[in-house]
């Protein structure tokens, strides 16, 4: 552990309760969608039993990414920090606003398939290209990260204070992609967006192979946008409350 982690694991000792509910906030969108609640890092249910609750947590985690372990844990969060398709989307992102590289691009790749996952990132990157010009789809990676901290926690697999130092960590990276809760929001769905391979022309274009329980796909996204909408003209939500430049 260098000084830095060593710094960081100190302060994560020491956390304010409005920094904890900020930092358990990154995984705002996620959690709520699982029963999670904002105000305590544990998942608390009045409908499941804690012991249910736990079982699906672990399914959550050993199914959905392969992880069984603290270590796998930690190999998913390093790889969350910059996954394939938030690199392609920011090299897609340059190339739209770059002519020269968007004409070197297009000549070299113009047989592409429509259909593939690259003229797919390719819409959604052109069309977010000053929206999202400095965090792209990294809100995905964020959320998604910050979930899988409470996941562990509830399960067992990290200790409360191992689960906000790695939740400090990403609380720093988010801070420095993002402007607001706003940008993350928008930065979470388009990320989404782009991971379950909805196309920006036509969403639900393609064979029935490619996109095998397409409507089902376009209602969950549908009810996600007007969820994320909601919570952006909910003054009551902790992201329309809690300053985003808070000192971490």
């Amino acid at each position: 552990m260098d000084n830095n982690q060593e710094d960081l694991m100190l302060q994560s000792q020491s956390l304010t309760d409005e920094q904890k509910q900020w930092l358990i906030s990154l995984s705002g969108y996620l959690s709520m969608q699982n029963g999670y609640s904002l105000d305590c890092l544990l998942h608390k249910s009045e409908t499941y039993p804690l012991q249910a609750i736990i079982n699906g947590n672990v399914k959550v985690l050993k199914n959905s990414y392969g992880i069984h372990t603290k270590a796998d844990l930690v190999e998913t969060l390093n790889i969350f920090l910059d996954t394939a398709r938030s690199s392609e989307f920011m090299s897609r992102l340059i190339e739209s606003v770059r002519y020269d590289l968007f004409i070197e691009h297009f000549y070299l790749n113009r047989n592409n398939d429509k259909n593939s996952n690259e003229y797919m990132v390719s819409g959604w990157a052109q069309k977010h290209n000053v929206s999202l010009s400095d965090c792209g789809i990294k809100g995905f990676d964020v959320g998604r990260s910050a979930f899988l901290c409470r996941c562990a926690y509830t399960t067992g697999l990290i200790t409360e204070q191992e689960t906000w130092y790695y939740l400090l960590v990403l609380g720093k990276i988010a801070q420095q992609l993002f402007t607001d809760w706003q940008e993350l929001a928008m930065s979470h769905i388009v990320g989404r967006l782009t991971w379950v391979g909805v196309k920006l022309d036509k969403p639900m274009d393609g064979p029935p192979e490619r996109y095998p329980d397409a409507f089902e796909v376009k209602q969950e996204i549908k009810l996600d946008i007007e969820e994320l909408t909601s919570i952006l003209a909910d003054d009551n939500h902790p992201w329309c409350q809690l300053n985003w430049q808070i000192d971490l």
